[in-house]
């Protein structure tokens, strides 16, 4: 499915931290509240954003520690991203905001930042898949490699799907 018209695809910059951590949290509470308990979905976006998270987000963009796309609406700003950490070969994830769900943003995003880990030389993605987004990950041709947890900023573990992707031609 193509994006909408008024979507357009952008590197991240420093400043797009916090618009970035608010869709976040808005994807995460509008789509994986039915499959974790409401304080695994509190420390994973906690309410209101911290200060902390908006700093050290924008200084791994700007240090290319992480590499981020956006999704910006025109007259709303920033309604998806997805980002990965070419040191480690890890997806972080792609999210859309819901409002803006099933239209082809994270498809969209998903591809870019494929072609992204590529010109890094990259010849897979790994990643930790939440529980709700396995399946939008599988029909990108991600595999499963094991179920595991990922351990949340305060400590808490989630459950996720380990999952891996080879990237094929540069």
């Amino acid at each position: 499915m193509p994006m909408p018209p008024d979507i357009r695809l952008a590197t991240a910059r420093p400043d797009d931290a916090e618009a970035i951590l608010a869709v976040h949290r808005a994807a995460i509470r509008g789509t994986a509240a039915d499959f974790y308990p409401p304080e695994i979905i509190e420390a994973w976006a906690p309410v209101p954003i911290r200060h902390a998270h908006v700093e050290a987000l924008a200084l791994r963009i700007e240090n290319g520690i992480e590499e981020a796309v956006v999704a910006r609406a025109r007259g709303v700003g920033i309604v998806g991203f997805g980002s990965f950490v070419p040191d480690r070969r890890e997806l972080r994830a792609v999210y859309v905001h819901p409002d803006y769900g099933r239209k082809g943003i994270g498809a969209a995003m998903l591809a870019a930042l494929e072609r992204r880990a590529r010109r890094y030389g990259l010849r897979e993605l790994v990643m930790d898949a939440s529980l709700n987004a396995e399946a939008f990950y599988r029909s990108h041709g991600f595999v499963v490699e094991r179920t595991g947890e990922h351990v949340l900023g305060g400590g808490l573990r989630m459950a996720c799907i380990r999952m891996r992707k080879p990237l094929g031609g540069h």
